[in-house]
């Protein structure tokens, strides 16, 4: 199982200034032994390509992976699209082998903002084919994606190999399909790290820590349960 963290889970510090980028990329190397990183968009002081080449190099030389981005708002109704095309050139250029979003709330004509939603996904994942990227949709409350289910109904309407689902990493596998991709998982840290290992061992799972005043001990202590647990099965399975 390979861990990358969000840096949506230290977003306190992180817009308050008192943590930079920078930083918060050294210290996931140094303090939690992190498989990869997820770059949250409202965390960058910068978008030039510069900048987004030099936080490539900098993961890369911690022995990290710029795994993917975030920018949550990516397919609402009112997202223009160079705000897109701004998110497609940042994951471009960090190399990132996905962009997480989420689905639009419903509005006040679901069945409307659905098709326009479906719309923009297959504009968005037409996009992120050109660029060698997939696009990953987790769940939200109060969306049209508020469930496995919801996200899965839009990802057959819209049909394309370059937009999956990212679901829990303790998702009910027959929820999941055996047909179906996924290039990750969501974990919490008061998920069972036993189950989440026993259930994802071998897939990219993404850690999402809650605001916390103490967000490093926090995903700290959920990574070192996810190590040991996995060390555990390895050991039970003789590997």
């Amino acid at each position: 199982m390979r861990i990358a963290v969000s840096s949506s889970s230290f977003r306190e510090p992180l817009e308050a200034r008192t943590l930079t980028q920078l930083e918060w990329i050294e210290r996931c190397a140094t303090l939690l032994d992190a498989d990869g990183l997820l770059f949250d968009t409202a965390h960058f002081p910068r978008t030039d390509a510069e900048y987004a080449a030099q936080l490539r190099k900098v993961t890369i030389d911690l022995g990290m992976v710029p795994f993917g981005l975030d920018s949550p708002t990516l397919l609402a109704p009112a997202a223009a699209a160079d705000a897109r095309d701004t998110v497609l050139a940042l994951a471009a250029g960090l190399g990132t082998a996905v962009i997480r979003t989420v689905l639009p709330a419903p509005g006040p004509v679901p069945p409307a903002t659905f098709a326009e939603t479906v719309g923009a996904a297959k504009a968005l994942s037409r996009a992120a084919k050109a660029i060698n990227v997939t696009v990953v949709l987790a769940t939200a409350p109060g969306t049209l994606g508020a469930d496995l289910a919801g996200v899965k109904h839009l990802l057959k309407d819209v049909d394309s190999a370059w937009l999956r689902a990212c679901p829990s990493a303790l998702a009910d596998d027959a929820a999941l399909g055996v047909k179906d991709r996924y290039p990750a998982f969501v974990a919490a840290p008061d998920d069972d790290p036993r189950l989440v290992v026993a259930l994802r061992s071998g897939a990219w799972v993404i850690l999402d820590a809650p605001p916390d005043e103490r967000p490093w001990d926090l995903v700290g202590n959920a990574i070192a349960a996810l190590r040991k647990a996995e060390a555990e099965r390895r050991l039970t399975a003789g590997t």
